[in-house]
């Protein structure tokens, strides 16, 4: 593992960390999905596959960049049906759009994240 500026990168010396193969050089975005959705998070850490990223420099300007910007990026998420029903209740209690309601969770996290009220 190599720290670089604010990112964790993976060695690729080898293919394998113990008994864990991990993804092949530059992956696509379903062979990470399909890695980490067979892999504990808290797993990936104790290996020292993953890393914590205390610099949270980058995600406060992220943060103050995305309060100016208009919504006009598109983000799919797959979700088990009686989640979505969940939400979908949730939403209707709140008197709010599907969407607005995960969207308002998101930068909440968003916040959370980036240590900002």
């Amino acid at each position: 593992m190599k720290q670089t500026g604010n990112q964790t990168r993976i060695s690729r010396k080898s293919a394998r960390v113990g008994s864990l193969r991990l993804p092949k050089k530059d992956p696509s975005y379903n062979e990470l999905d399909r890695f980490y959705d067979r892999h504990d998070g808290a797993e990936l850490l104790r290996r020292g596959v993953t890393a914590i990223d205390r610099d949270h420099a980058d995600l406060e300007r992220m943060l103050a960049e995305y309060w100016g910007q208009p919504n006009t990026q598109q983000l799919n998420i797959r979700i088990p049906r009686t989640a979505k029903q969940l939400i979908e209740k949730l939403a209707r209690r709140k008197t709010v759009e599907l969407s607005t309601l995960v969207r308002m969770w998101v930068v909440e996290g968003m916040r959370r994240e980036a240590g900002q009220p």
